[in-house]
C-alpha cells in the first residue's frame, strides 16, 4: 500500500528572466571576442547591447573596473546613462534607492558601506563619475572633453559609446592603457577581461573611420579561421568581432512605422548615414582642398561643475568667449537661408555654428530670414556680451515684396528681430563694394587651410555644430575651366539643399570681410588642382 503525503511542498518559484535579444545582439553576446564592434544605425540597438553586456560584465567581473567612454561627459550622463539603466531594468538590475531596497547599483554616489569594493578603489573625485555595484564592479564614465575622468586609472575592460566621434589618439595614448589590472585576480580568467568593445552609428567625418580597423582584422581573422578544424577553433578564442545592424534587425520590437518616421525627420542623407550605416565618401577636386578634419576640426567641449544641492554637474559650452563680440554672414536664398557664426579666440577663429532654415511644404507661409534670425537669437540667448558683426552676401541689400510686411531688404529683415531680442548690430554689409570673384575668395581660403601665412588666424570648426557646412565644404567641387568658380549644380535641386553650396557661400562672406588683407596683395598662386 502506497501513501500520499497530504502537505505536498510549494511549487518552486520560476524567477527565470527572458530577455529579448535579436539575432545580431545575440551573434555579439556569444562571441568570445576581446575586440568587437557594433556599427548600428538608429534603433539597431547599441544601447541595449551595452546593457546586456553590462549585465553579463557584472557576474563576469565582480571587484572589477570597467571604463565606460565616450566623447563628452553630456552624452554619458544624458543619453548612454538612461538607456543603460532601461536596459539594465530589463535584466532584473536596479537602481538602489530608499524605495528600492532591493537595487544593485548606484550612480554618482558613495555606495552603501556594506557593499564590496573593487580591486582597484574609486577615487573620491572620481565617485561622481562611476556607477558602483553591489558586488564591487565599478563602471567609471570617462570623456575625452573631461580630464578630471581619466587621470591614473587601472581598468579591467573598456567600453566606448559612439566611438567614431573619438579622436584615436585619446583611445589609444590615454584609455586603452589603462586595461593594465593585475592578471593573478580570478576575473583574468575570463574572456570578458582586457576587452574593448565599441559601439558606433557610421563616421560622418574621415577621422571617425578608424573604427573600420576591426572590420579589417575580423575579414583577416576569418580567413585563417577558415583553415583551422572544429577543434582548433574551439581550443581558439577569435580575436576580433564586427558586426554592422540597423533598424531592420531589431524590427520585432519597433514600431512598425518606425522608418517612416524617420524618413520624414531626416535628410536623405541623414537617414543613409545615420540610420543604413552608408558611408561617406570625398570629393576629390574640393574647392576647399585643404581642409583637413585632423587640423581643423575640434571637438565641442565643456566645463563641469559638481552642483551639491542640486546633486547634478552643471554645464556649458568652452569653446567660444561669452563676454566678446560674435561674428555672422548671412547667405540669402528663396529655398534656404544660411547663418554661420564665428569668433576669433586667441591665434584662432572659430567656426562656432552654423544654421539654415528651408522651405517646408508643411509651412509654406514660413518667413525664412525671420525664423532663422530667431532661431539664432535662441541658441545664444545665454552671450553675456550682446554684440554681433553682420556680414553676408550683398544681395541682401534686395527687397521682396512677401519677405516682410514693412519691405525691408533681407539683411534689415534679420536684424530687425535680433535687435527686438536685445542685440547690438554692428551693419559691416552696408560697408559697400562688391561680393569677392572666385578666384580671390581660392587664394584666400586656401591660405587660411593652408596656414601658410603665420600673421593669419588659424580656422577651426566645431565638428558638432558645423555638420551640415562640413560635410557640404568637402563636397563642393572646383571648376575645372581655370575659373575658380564652385561647381553650383548642387543649388539646382531643393532636395538635401543643405548639402549644396549655399552655407559655404555665407562662410566664404565672412573669411573674405574678415580676413581679405592678406590676399590683397598677393600676385598669382598656383593651381592646387594640379596637386589632385
Amino acid at each position: 500500500m502506497t501513501t500520499t503525503n497530504k502537505h505536498k511542498a510549494p511549487p518552486r518559484r520560476d524567477d527565470t528572466r527572458y530577455v529579448y535579444a535579436n539575432d545580431k545582439q545575440r551573434k555579439y553576446h556569444r562571441s568570445r571576442a576581446k575586440r568587437k564592434t557594433f556599427l548600428g544605425g538608429r534603433g539597431s540597438g547599441k544601447t541595449r547591447t551595452l546593457a546586456q553586456d553590462t549585465y553579463e560584465n557584472f557576474w563576469e567581473l565582480p571587484k572589477g573596473k570597467v571604463l565606460l567612454t565616450g566623447e563628452t561627459y553630456v552624452q554619458l550622463d544624458s543619453v548612454v546613462l538612461p538607456g543603460l539603466k532601461a536596459g539594465l531594468a530589463d535584466c532584473g538590475l536596479f537602481e538602489y534607492s530608499k524605495s528600492q531596497p532591493y537595487g544593485a547599483y548606484v550612480v554618482g554616489i558613495k555606495p552603501p558601506d556594506h557593499w564590496d569594493t573593487p580591486y582597484e578603489p574609486v577615487g573620491k573625485r572620481a565617485i561622481p563619475y562611476t556607477i558602483s555595484f553591489i558586488n564591487g564592479l565599478a563602471y567609471q564614465m570617462v570623456s575625452q572633453d573631461n580630464a578630471q575622468t581619466h587621470r591614473g586609472i587601472n581598468s579591467d575592460a573598456v567600453r566606448a559609446d559612439e566611438s567614431a566621434l573619438l579622436n584615436e589618439s585619446f583611445l589609444g595614448e590615454v584609455v586603452l592603457p589603462t586595461m593594465r589590472a593585475n592578471k593573478y585576480r580570478s576575473i583574468a580568467n575570463s574572456h570578458k577581461w582586457k576587452s574593448f568593445y565599441d559601439f558606433s552609428s557610421a563616421p560622418w567625418t574621415d577621422s571617425g573611420n578608424w573604427i573600420l580597423k576591426t572590420e579589417e582584422a575580423y575579414h583577416r581573422m576569418m580567413e585563417i579561421r577558415s583553415k583551422m578544424t572544429p577543434e582548433d577553433k574551439e581550443k581558439t578564442p577569435p580575436s576580433h568581432l564586427w558586426l554592422e545592424a540597423t533598424y531592420v534587425d531589431n524590427q520585432d520590437v519597433l514600431p512598425a512605422d518606425f522608418a517612416d518616421n524617420l524618413r520624414e525627420l531626416l535628410t536623405d542623407l541623414q537617414f543613409d548615414v545615420e540610420v543604413l550605416n552608408v558611408r561617406l565618401k570625398k570629393v576629390p577636386n574640393s574647392f576647399y582642398f585643404a581642409l583637413s578634419e585632423a587640423v581643423h576640426y575640434y571637438q565641442q567641449s565643456y566645463d563641469y561643475q559638481w552642483d551639491d544641492k542640486l546633486k547634478l554637474h552643471v554645464y556649458r559650452s568652452n569653446d567660444y568667449l561669452s563676454d566678446r563680440d560674435l561674428e555672422i554672414s548671412l547667405d540669402f536664398n528663396a529655398d534656404i537661408c544660411w547663418c554661420v557664426t564665428g569668433q576669433e579666440v586667441s591665434t584662432e577663429f572659430r567656426v562656432l555654428r552654423s544654421l539654415f532654415e528651408k522651405v517646408s511644404v508643411t509651412e509654406p507661409e514660413k518667413n525664412l530670414i525671420k525664423t532663422l534670425a530667431k532661431k539664432w537669437g535662441d541658441a545664444y540667448s545665454g552671450h553675456e556680451k550682446k554684440t554681433v558683426h553682420v556680414w553676408g552676401d550683398l544681395s541682401g541689400n534686395n527687397r521682396s515684396a512677401g519677405n516682410d510686411e514693412s519691405n525691408r531688404p533681407f539683411f534689415e529683415t534679420f536684424v530687425k528681430v535680433l535687435e527686438d531680442m536685445g542685440w547690438k548690430v554692428v551693419k559691416r554689409y552696408a560697408q559697400g563694394g562688391r561680393n569677392p570673384g572666385h578666384k580671390s575668395k581660392y587664394n584666400l581660403i586656401g591660405l587660411l587651410l593652408e596656414q601658410s601665412n603665420p600673421r593669419a588666424p588659424r580656422l577651426r570648426f566645431n565638428r558638432h555644430h558645423n555638420k551640415e557646412l562640413l560635410i557640404a565644404m568637402k563636397a563642393t567641387p572646383v571648376k575645372t575651366d581655370g575659373s575658380f568658380g564652385k561647381d553650383k549644380g548642387s543649388e539646382k535641386t531643393a532636395k538635401n539643399r543643405e548639402y549644396a553650396t549655399d552655407g559655404t557661400d555665407a562662410l566664404d562672406y565672412l573669411l573674405w570681410g574678415k580676413f581679405k588683407q592678406f590676399v590683397a596683395n598677393v600676385g598669382p598662386q598656383r593651381n592646387h588642382l594640379a596637386r589632385i
